[in-house]
């Protein structure tokens, strides 16, 4: 009975545990929408990568200044408790639409995603 108990109990702290590992990683986007040629305020937290490092964030809403794996991206850098935060510009010529947008740090992905409508 005891084995029962231990092993309830041992299932339930971990399943706290990556309840609050999952909560930490985060993404969002405001405003949305967005007109064509504003900024949008992109922030989150990338818990797990070092101070210092570089978020890639990647939407096809950005302008192509910066690319990952051909797809436009903006940097912005892990801060304290894995905050980061940038305010790219909607290109005035991007067309009206909807935008997923996901984010990259220390070589692999997030797992987090948002989403920016565009409109005119």
């Amino acid at each position: 009975m005891k084995r029962v108990v231990v092993s309830c109990a041992a299932a339930s702290v971990m399943c706290v545990l990556a309840g609050a590992v999952g909560a930490a990683t985060s993404l969002t986007v405001a405003p949305s929408p967005v007109h064509r040629g504003h900024r949008v305020i992109v922030r989150g937290n990338a818990d797990g990568c070092p101070i210092g490092d570089a978020v890639t964030i990647i939407s096809r809403a950005f302008a192509h200044t910066h690319d990952f794996a051909g797809v436009p991206a903006v940097f912005a850098r892990v801060r304290r408790g894995g905050k980061f935060g940038i305010r790219p510009r909607i290109p005035s010529s991007k067309a009206i639409g909807r935008y997923g947008v996901s984010a990259r740090c220390g070589g692999g992905n997030l797992g987090v995603s948002a989403t920016i409508r565009v409109v005119a």
